[in-house]
Parts: C-alpha cells; sequence; structure tokens
C-alpha cells in the first residue's frame, strides 16, 4: 500500500452496524465505506493530492493511483527475475543482520555475480574453440567443506545441457546468466519490497512474513551450499564514533594520494605532496590560460561542424540531383526472369491475359458467377483453346458474349426511343427495307467487304446481313437461338451486319454519338475486323468456331470484349473508376502534405528547444566562471 506523509495509511474500518440494503458512498482506491458525504469529500481529494509516495520505488509527490500504478510497475519489474535469485537475496537478509540496504546490494551484487544457484538457468561454455555457448541448469553444486573460504571460480557446479540429457561438471568461470537477471535496480527493488526496518537503533532489517511465507524461506530443506563465505565478506557496522586525532588526518591524507595514484594523476599526486601552495598572481594566470584554452578549442569545435554541415548540405544536394542510370555507380543487374511456359504460342499470351483480366475486373457487373461460378481460369480457357470440343470454356464464353451484346443493345435502343419521345424527336427504327434484302440471295463473306460506303448507310452489304435473318428467318437476329449448332453463323451474321444502322438520319445516330464519345460506325470493333482479317469471315462460311486454330479463336474473343466495351454503360464504369483513383492520388498527396507539415512544425519546436537548452548552458558557465573569479580573488585572503 502506498505510504501517506512517508508514513503507512490505515483505512478506516467499517461501520459495525452497516446494514445490507444501505445506501453509502465507496472509495474506489481505498477500498473505504462512509455513510457521511463530507468524511468522503475529503478522503477524495486527499487520493487526489499529491502527498503519497511509493512504498517500494521510493518516489513521493504522487496521488495515490498514480503511486498504485507505480507500485503495480515496480511489482510487473520484479516478477522478470528469476524465482531462485529472489530466494537466495532474501534469504541472505532472513539470516544475517542488515544494517544498511545500500552496503547490501552492492555486496549481494559483487557476492552472486560469481556464484550460481541450483535450479538457475546458465549459459555454459564449450571447451572446444570456435563453438558457442550451451544453455543448461543447474542441479548440484559441489564445495570444499574443509576449506573457510573457497573462490568462486574454485567451487564445482553440475549442470544439465537442455535438450539433452547429459550432465556436465563445470566450475564458476565456465558459467555465466544474462544480464539482465540482476542487476542493480531489481536487487535495490528486491530489497525495498521485501524487507522492512525492526529496529533504529542499531538498524536492522528483516524479511516481512509475507515473502517468507511466498518464498519458504523457513524450508528446513532450503540451504545454500556457499552461504557461509558471504557473512565473512560482509563489513560489519561500527557504531562507535572515531576520534579525529592526527593519525586520522593521516590516514586520509594518504587514502587521497592512494585514491589519485590509482586514477592516473601520480604527477599532479606528487606535486602536491612535495611542493608548496602556488601564489595567488599564477593561480590567476592559470585560470586565464584555461579560459583562453577553453575558448579556442570552442571555436575550433564550431569551425569543425560548420565544415561538416557544408560538406553534408554538398551532399544532400548532389543526391537529390537527377541523374543517369548508366552514370549510376550502385547498380545492380536485373534478376532472371523466369519464362511462361503454355502450350499456346507465345505471342498470344497477351491476348490470353486480355481475356482472363476482363472477366476478373468487370465479373460482377455482368453477372459472370451465374454461368462460371469458379471464374475465368487461364488453364481452363487455354485447354479449350487448343481442343476442338464443342463442350468446353471456348463455346460458353462467345455465347455469353453475344448475349451480353444483344442485351446491352436492346438496353441503348429503348433508352434512345424514351429519350427521343421526351424531346419530341422524330424516331426512325433503324431497320432497312425487307426489300432492299431480297437483292443478295444469300449473304457471303466478301458483300460487306468490298460494297463501297454509301452516305446514308456506311456498308450497304452490312446492312443488308444484318437484316437478312429477319427476312430469311423471320425472326431478328438477336431473338435467335444460340446453342454449339447455331452460334457460328449467328456470330457470323454479327460480324458482317456490324455497320450496318442508319448513322445521322435518325435520333439513335446522334444519341449513340453523345453517350459512347463520338462513336460512329468505323469505330465498330468488327467493321475494324472486317477490314484486318477477312479471311476470317470466310472460314466461318466453310467451318465453325471450334475447328478454327488458337488464333482465331481468341481474335473472336477480343472482337467482342472490345465491342462490349464500347457501350455507354461500360464507359461510366471505367469513367468511375478512373475519377476514384484520381480522388485517391489527391487524397493521399494532401495526407503526405499534412504529415510534412507536421514534420516541419516538430523540427521547428525542437530546433527552439535546442536554442533554448544552449542559451540556458551558456548563462550556467557564464555564472560557473563568475564564481571562479571570485573564489581566485580570495585565495590571497586564505
Amino acid at each position: 500500500m502506498p505510504l501517506l506523509r512517508k508514513k503507512p495509511f490505515v483505512p478506516v474500518d467499517l461501520p459495525p452496524d452497516l446494514k445490507a440494503d444501505e445506501e453509502v458512498f465507496l472509495n474506489v482506491l481505498t477500498k473505504e465505506i462512509f455513510r457521511d458525504y463530507e468524511e468522503y469529500f475529503r478522503r477524495s481529494i486527499l487520493c487526489n493530492s499529491l502527498v503519497w509516495s511509493c512504498e517500494y520505488t521510493g518516489r513521493s509527490n504522487l496521488t495515490l493511483s498514480e503511486a498504485l500504478q507505480s507500485e503495480a510497475d515496480a511489482a510487473e519489474h520484479l516478477r522478470k527475475m528469476p524465482v531462485v535469485l529472489q530466494q537466495a537475496i532474501c534469504f541472505i537478509i532472513h539470516k544475517n543482520e542488515i544494517a544498511s540496504l545500500t552496503v547490501f546490494v552492492d555486496e549481494v551484487l559483487s557476492f552472486y555475480r560469481t556464484r550460481f544457484l541450483i535450479g538457475e538457468t546458465v549459459e555454459i561454455a564449450s571447451t572446444d574453440k570456435g563453438s558457442s555457448r550451451k544453455s543448461g541448469i543447474v542441479t548440484d553444486i559441489m564445495v570444499n567443506p574443509d576449506t573457510a573460504f573457497q573462490h568462486p571460480n574454485q567451487i564445482v557446479y553440475k549442470c544439465s545441457v537442455e535438450g539433452t540429457s547429459d550432465q556436465v561438471s563445470v566450475t564458476g568461470n565456465k558459467l555465466c546468466r544474462a544480464k539482465t537477471f540482476l542487476t542493480r535496480e531489481r536487487v535495490k527493488l528486491l530489497a525495498k519490497c521485501s524487507a522492512k526496518k525492526v529496529s533504529t537503533d542499531p538498524p536492522l532489517y528483516a524479511v516481512k512474513p509475507d515473502f517468507v511465507t511466498k518464498l519458504r524461506l523457513d524450508d528446513e530443506n532450503f540451504n545454500i551450499p556457499y552461504l557461509s563465505d558471504f557473512g565473512k565478506s560482509v563489513p560489519k557496522v561500527n557504531n562507535k564514533r572515531k576520534n579525529r586525532d592526527g593519525d586520522d588526518e593521516e590516514k586520509k591524507k594518504s587514502r587521497k594520494l592512494k585514491k589519485k595514484l590509482e586514477n592516473g594523476d601520480a604527477f599532479k599526486a606528487d606535486e602536491e605532496a612535495k611542493e608548496p601552495r602556488i601564489s595567488a598572481e599564477e593561480r590567476r594566470k592559470q585560470i586565464e590560460l584555461q579560459k583562453a584554452r577553453r575558448k579556442r578549442e570552442r571555436q575550433e569545435e564550431r569551425e569543425n561542424q560548420k565544415k561538416m554541415q557544408a560538406a553534408e548540405q554538398l551532399f544532400q544536394k548532389e543526391w537529390t540531383k537527377p541523374r543517369e542510370d548508366l552514370l549510376l555507380t550502385d547498380s545492380q543487374d536485373l534478376p532472371d526472369i523466369a519464362p511462361v511456359r503454355t502450350a499456346l504460342p507465345v505471342s498470344l499470351f497477351g491476348e490470353v491475359i486480355q481475356v482472363s483480366e476482363f472477366f476478373h475486373l468487370f465479373g460482377v457487373h455482368v453477372d459472370l458467377e451465374e454461368e462460371f461460378p469458379y471464374g475465368v481460369q487461364i488453364g481452363a480457357l487455354e485447354k479449350s483453346l487448343i481442343n476442338n470440343k464443342q463442350e468446353g470454356m471456348f463455346g460458353d464464353l462467345v455465347n455469353f458474349l453475344l448475349k451480353l451484346v444483344f442485351a446491352l443493345q436492346e438496353e441503348e435502343d429503348e433508352e434512345e426511343e424514351k429519350l427521343a419521345q421526351r424531346y419530341n424527336f422524330t424516331y426512325v427504327s433503324p431497320k432497312l427495307d425487307l426489300s432492299q434484302v431480297t437483292m443478295l440471295p444469300s449473304v457471303t463473306w466478301h458483300t460487306a467487304v468490298e460494297t463501297k460506303e454509301d452516305e446514308s448507310l456506311p456498308w450497304m452489304g452490312a446492312a443488308q446481313a444484318r437484316y437478312w435473318s429477319d427476312y430469311y428467318l423471320g425472326t431478328p437476329l438477336h431473338k435467335l437461338q444460340l446453342d454449339s449448332y447455331t452460334v457460328t453463323e449467328v456470330l457470323r451474321l454479327y460480324f458482317l451486319g456490324a455497320g450496318g444502322r442508319a448513322n445521322g438520319a435518325n435520333y439513335y445516330g446522334r444519341w449513340r454519338f453523345n453517350h459512347r464519345g463520338m462513336y460512329s460506325d468505323h469505330d465498330d470493333p468488327c467493321v475494324e475486323l472486317r477490314k484486318r482479317d477477312p479471311s476470317l469471315l470466310r472460314m466461318l462460311t466453310i467451318s465453325n468456331i471450334f475447328d478454327l486454330p488458337p488464333a482465331s479463336k481468341l481474335t473472336i474473343l477480343t472482337t467482342l470484349i472490345n465491342v462490349v466495351l464500347t457501350f455507354a454503360q461500360f464507359r461510366e464504369i471505367i469513367e468511375e473508376a478512373i475519377d476514384g483513383s484520381r480522388d485517391a492520388k489527391k487524397e493521399w498527396k494532401s495526407f503526405g502534405s499534412e504529415i510534412h507539415k507536421k514534420e516541419k512544425e516538430e523540427a521547428a519546436s525542437r530546433y527552439k528547444e535546442w536554442i533554448a537548452s544552449r542559451i540556458k548552458i551558456k548563462e550556467d558557465k557564464k555564472k560557473k566562471e563568475k564564481s571562479t573569479d571570485c573564489d581566485s580573488a580570495l585565495i590571497p585572503l586564505l
């Protein structure tokens, strides 16, 4: 419990006639109960006053909560000390008469620094050169009972090596413990926590009863073999006052001279012993010379600091300059890149990644999980591109993309029709007169490729191919059934009919131009495919898509993906993502500028504190110099 004004605190007892249903005031810190609010208020004020001190560390001018926290921290710090050491130290206090805890701490440190205890974890030095230390536990101590005092290095310890069943016998100089186990702070803290003063004249300390019970110090089996050596090394306290005669003065002078000789000032000690005291004038000259020397040293130190700062600034300036990569001296070679090995040609790997990335980024917006629960995996896509089987991922992806394109086209047709009705535009359905379709009995691959442009319809053959299914099948192309038998012909007709809608003559052309970013039929990826690779349309005329080579299959998938990305819905998704990344970049920059500003303010405050401390140091030096001048002026009077 913390001390109140350096004295033990005695809490108030519970009222004897306290009832179970009675309302009282409880002080949480002292666990006291009051019936009167005035008494409770006075106790609360006392708990928050700076009159408490920690019983273990001796810290004063604390509140009760701070003192309790200090005791808890001290107990936590003491808990890290091994129990074996705690028992040994408290056992010495329990079996000896300790008059001074400060002297006791010094003696314990010097005694146990080279001695070890049974059950203590130690590090064993190996006899082999170059080998590391081994961790072990002391199991037995062997001392010579015939000798009155045994040197610590001559004591033999039996240790069990951790991780093995080996038992080794080594002397004390081959063992060591962790440095943090036995320190002055912990020994002093343990002595203050476990011991209490039982007598003041003469001063005497004893172990507290709770520590005796906790550490089992009264146990008959507990013993330290070499404890008798500690009693001999502890100096006895002599309370008799020494006579201040001539012998004592000579002893003091000899001790001072011996101390100076040990510190290396042999010449100075010899001069003080033989030569007489110097005069006041010489003393004043020496002081002036010392001042000049210190001033010169400070000036040289400032100049050196300025040179170092200038060199550092020059280095920082050169370091921050942009330089060519070939001029750098610390450049390293690029690591060896492991090539990607696939069954497809290397030139097609980029397109495979493009297809996989599209479904990975836009799978949430196109409900990909309904058709592909496990996503579009590169391995499965690669296998379907190589094989010619109808059951595979390639056919499912073509069906999925065609349905997605037809659905998006219908949504845009409905949207532009609603807008035309809202703003009273004349809506012309983008259909061709069916009589024009009869001009071509059949639609071939070269029809849409070789037909010249027209002002009303960019590709006349494309327009006729677009409505070929309306005329001959009685069903629009986007409503035809899609399966492994019809997907090739539907895909061929879609490629041939791309760009065959009326452009500019009706409202749809203007709506598409505004909402798709100045889009026209010339920007359609299918139109570009017909120009770039007409042989693909010829192959679709005579074979199905499953018999195509992997390069043609990937061309079909990438073309359909590019068509999907031209629709207004996906353009809005991409623009929102770009805006989000731009906003995140701005937030990151503002956050970094705030941190940089805060670091500048902290550096400025630290610099101000450093300047204030330097000014204070200079003022203290001036005061000391003035005091030394006054002392030198008083030397003649002595």
